[in-house]
């Protein structure tokens, strides 16, 4: 990267009030870089999960004594709020919001799933946890967070069909896993009644995972919430796998197995009936300026010996932690 063309670019965001909408081509160069280097399975922790990681310490790896990143970290060193460990450095946040809101409309154009984006700080949390909306309330009921739905207020404003609004009620839409209340250390005490928990000493509050995982004994519980997801959700889809887990609610809906890519997302601002919209498989990102980037992406291609569970081609990369 062009040191001379960052710095330049850095104050000119600076002077933009460090706004989320302005395009510079060495924040897109570090964008690309994240998303085209990486993919389902290819993080530390491994999984059936695309870990999109814009956080300071993973781009000072793609791209080392680059300014604005050396400028974010004097920014890191005001410290946090206690509240979603979001930096007291407004203009951290907004670096760290430019990444996710294209990030977002990435994952949502091309209608990716089981997609964390990680940024170093937000007001919703510094993760997010992409899916379909059924799978998503399940993980919640493990992990806490907030599943961002649209409101009804919102759906006749923009004029949603009865069909729209239909599917968006039982959850049949592709949206997000917010970490804003998502506990900070795992395992919390979210759930129905149905999880079991045994103390230790050495590790507190240990967690059994009641569902039919190949996981035996009380998880250890662990600090990185983007592992702990990794290694849950690829137990949830070998749940579903194995055909548990699949008897509807009293709505009729079934949890579905993720899909690594859906057919549809919803844009709330198209006209009347046709708010979802067919997926791409190249994310387009339009600016005042007109088409300002263009970023295929190419999914990996599954071994017909793992058939529709795709996910067994991307076993984590470490197990679970327990004790007896």
């Amino acid at each position: 990267m062009d040191k001379n063309k960052a710095l330049y670019e850095m104050q000119m965001w600076q002077q933009n009030n460090c706004g989320r909408f302005e395009e510079y081509d060495t924040l897109w160069e570090m964008f690309r870089t994240v998303v085209t280097s990486s993919s389902w399975g290819t993080s530390e922790f491994g999984g059936p999960v695309w870990l999109m990681d814009f956080s300071l310490a993973n781009l000072k790896k793609l791209f080392p004594d680059n300014p604005w990143l050396e400028a974010m970290e004097k920014e890191w060193e005001k410290g946090k709020w206690d509240h979603n460990g979001q930096a007291k450095s407004d203009t951290l946040n907004r670096f760290s919001e430019w990444f996710q809101l294209r990030a977002e409309h990435l994952v949502n154009q091309l209608g990716l799933g089981n997609v964390i984006i990680k940024q170093e700080s937000s007001y919703d949390g510094n993760i997010s946890f992409y899916g379909w909306c059924l799978f998503l309330d399940v993980l919640q009921d493990l992990v806490g967070g907030i599943v961002e739905r649209i409101h009804h207020q919102t759906m006749l404003r923009f004029n949603f069909s009865c069909a729209e609004i239909d599917a968006v009620i039982r959850g049949n839409f592709l949206t997000r896993l917010k970490s804003d209340t998502m506990v900070g250390r795992f395992p919390g005490g979210y759930g129905s009644g149905f999880h079991y928990y045994k103390h230790s000493d050495a590790y507190g509050n240990c967690y059994l995972l009641e569902h039919f995982s190949e996981t035996k004994g009380y998880v250890i519980p662990e600090t990185a919430p983007e592992k702990f997801l990794m290694l849950i959700v690829n137990d949830l889809m070998e749940c579903k796998a194995q055909g548990y887990g699949n008897k509807a609610d009293a709505n009729g809906n079934t949890v579905p197995y993720p899909q690594m890519k859906f057919e549809q997302y919803i844009d709330i601002h198209c006209g009347t009936g046709y708010h979802f919209r067919p997926t791409s498989d190249v994310f387009q990102w339009w600016s005042k300026y007109g088409l300002t980037q263009e970023i295929r992406i190419e999914l990996p291609q599954i071994d017909a010996k793992y058939g529709e569970f795709w996910h067994r081609q991307f076993p984590p990369k470490q197990n679970w932690r327990t004790i007896k």
